[in-house]
């Protein structure tokens, strides 16, 4: 009897045994994906399913396109350098003024007061609008200090103490 229930406990243990080493087994042998071990589709499947579609290319019609795309690319890097000398165009200038200058500042152009004083001489008082307080500045009127202005037409900033000023558009300084 104790004879049997030794070997009984004996086969339950390899049986355990040779399942946990199956199942381990299993689990670290995995084949890579797309390799041979586990293709994802054989070689000669694809071959004949891009035959059937008429989709294998011809080496000179893609040198052809090769071209054309590089052609395309540069003349895309010839646009994106036109439009970055644009935008340095568009940006803030900073300006000082001196004491007893104008800055004459032409149409379109927008202008930031930053510090110093100074008046706006202008012909007619609707050419110069107050962005920041969305009114118009008559002629003779003080800059204020960090107000946005439009200049709608030719005017000019005269500086009664030095001034800085942010300009974008055109100016002068005389």
């Amino acid at each position: 009897m104790k004879r049997k229930k030794v070997m009984l406990g004996a086969i339950v243990t390899l049986c355990m045994a040779f399942g946990v080493g199956v199942f381990v087994g299993a689990s670290t042998n995995k084949a890579e994906p797309g390799s041979s071990g586990d293709p994802l589709i054989t070689k000669s499947y694809l071959e004949q399913r891009l035959t059937e579609l008429g989709k294998t290319t011809t080496s000179s019609s893609s040198t052809e396109e090769i071209k054309a795309l590089q052609q395309e690319n540069e003349s895309l890097k010839k646009q994106i350098q036109t439009l970055q000398k644009e935008i340095q165009k568009q940006k803030f200038k900073k300006v000082t003024v001196k004491k007893g200058k104008s800055l004459v500042i032409k149409y379109g152009s927008q202008l930031v007061f930053y510090s110093g004083q100074a008046s706006f001489k202008t012909t007619n008082n609707s050419y110069i609008v107050d962005l920041t307080k969305q009114e118009h500045v008559v002629n003779g009127a003080s800059a204020t200090m960090y107000h946005n202005y439009l200049i709608r037409s030719q005017s000019s900033l005269v500086a009664s103490k030095d001034a800085v000023v942010y300009v974008r558009g055109n100016y002068t300084l005389q």
